[in-house]
């Protein structure tokens, strides 16, 4: 019962349920925007292991466009209401941007990449 008064009490600090539903909101857009963000990042990776295979140069812009929204993440925090939707859907929205562009750039690279090295696994796999 002590466990369940403390959320009470922990809850309250917030002015009520609306207060604390605001703040788990903020939270929420705080981590599905990092999470978003990291998926993005990895796919870029990728994108630059395609691009060396193929002797380009890595996607640097992307990864500094990234890093600026990962680093405006934690603005959330300090927004509510309309004006934390707009924000989310800007740090959300311009990641998934750069990864429709590089999908769209870079994907018979990638494409290559994958089937060579499906390939090599094969050569390599003894039978």
């Amino acid at each position: 019962m002590i466990v369940l008064e403390r959320f009470f009490l922990w809850a309250a600090r917030w002015e009520g349920i609306p207060g604390f539903l605001g703040t788990l909101e903020v939270w929420t857009n705080m981590m599905c925007s990092t999470v978003d963000i990291l998926f993005v990042f990895w796919f870029l990776r990728i994108a630059d292991l395609a691009r060396k295979d193929r002797g380009r140069r890595p996607v640097r812009l992307r990864y500094l466009v990234l890093a600026v929204c990962f680093l405006l993440t934690p603005v959330l925090a300090f927004l509510q209401g309309p004006v934390l939707m707009v924000w989310t859907s800007s740090i959300l929205g311009i990641p998934y941007l750069i990864l429709a562009g590089s999908v769209v750039s870079e994907i018979s690279g990638i494409v290559g990449l994958v089937r060579k090295r499906i390939h090599e696994a094969r050569r390599d796999r003894p039978e």
